[in-house]
């Protein structure tokens, strides 16, 4: 019984606000009364949108450091591969510092290139 009276004193409350009320009454309108209603050309695109302006200098500046990141994060597990295969030993420990010292490697030539 008290949940159903808490229940029904929030809705009460919540449909009585005047925030709800003034949003719902027909005389209230915006400063933008010739809004169009329904869907639009430019809201049929989903997540995020790309810039509308580039510019010239940032493009350029982005394809000077192209595929570094790529390079470097390829070097970077190549090592923690060596190290954890050193930590593991054994077979399976040699077999995964030698896959990382290929991937280290691999991650290096594409960066000095």
């Amino acid at each position: 019984m008290n949940r159903k009276l808490i229940s029904l004193a929030a809705a009460l409350a919540l449909v009585a606000s005047p925030a709800v009320v003034a949003a719902q009454a027909p005389g209230a309108q915006s400063a933008n009364s010739q809004r169009s209603v329904g869907p639009t050309v430019a809201a049929n695109t989903v997540g995020i949108r790309a810039p509308a302006v580039t510019q010239a200098s940032t493009a350029r500046a982005a394809d000077t450091h192209m595929g570094a990141g790529q390079n470097v994060a390829l070097m970077v597990v190549g090592g923690a591969a060596i190290i954890i295969g050193a930590i593991i030993g054994e077979t399976a420990g040699l077999l995964i510092a030698v896959a990382g010292a290929v991937i280290g490697l691999y991650g290096l030539f594409h960066f000095i290139q």
